[in-house]
């Protein structure tokens, strides 16, 4: 059975809300070059009020726990806990990245058997993820020194999450032309959290 699930993403350049509702997802997007995230209780408002979205009937809100802006996770978190406080049924489910970045990749059904998804989450700090043929294999954190030798030399394509990456990311590897973004868009939460509820895979809150 479907849940109502709010889904807030606010980590990269472009801010998205999703709704579930009575089975049906509805979604606002705003790119935001200024990163202040002013607009997404604009967004969330939109939603509710254009579809008749009662949020008392909402269970979940999902929010992305990185690795991205501290900032971002601690705005997303702080709205997450305000609906919780007023609305006692709502309860809060914490994605990663990489899980809405691989969702979005598997639901467009791009032709990446393997693939790297890379990520900044500070000047000082990467993450560099490895997928083969739709499962995690290879994990590993940089920080800063490592990142100044770091030479990514692949055939393979990299994903990223935003543009400020990507322009960082083509200083450590030589096929420039393999380097692209997709963004983890609140749509894929939901995705990504149907699956989990309606086949109880595990324990996601």
């Amino acid at each position: 059975m479907y849940k109502n699930i709010i889904a807030i993403e606010i980590s990269t350049e472009l801010d998205s809300v999703a709704i579930q509702y009575n089975q049906n997802i509805f979604t606002r997007y705003k790119f935001n070059k200024n990163k202040n995230h002013k607009y997404i209780l604009i967004l969330i408002k939109n939603i509710i009020k254009k579809n008749n979205i009662n949020i008392k009937n909402i269970n979940y809100i999902v929010i992305n726990k990185g690795p991205g802006s501290i900032i971002s996770k601690n705005i997303s978190l702080n709205i997450a806990q305000t609906l919780c406080l007023k609305y006692k049924n709502i309860k809060i489910i914490k994605i990663n990245t990489f899980d809405i970045i691989k969702e979005n990749i598997n639901y467009l059904k791009h032709k990446y058997k393997k693939y790297y998804i890379i990520i900044y989450n500070s000047i000082k700090e990467i993450y560099i993820l490895y997928i083969k043929k739709n499962k995690f294999l290879y994990k590993k954190k940089l920080n800063s020194d490592e990142i100044k030798k770091k030479k990514i030399k692949t055939k393979k394509q990299i994903i990223t999450n935003k543009i400020q990456s990507k322009k960082k990311i083509k200083k450590l590897i030589k096929n420039k032309k393999k380097i692209k973004i997709i963004y983890p868009k609140a749509k894929y939460m939901i995705n990504y959290i149907n699956k989990k509820l309606i086949f109880k895979l595990k324990k996601i809150y």
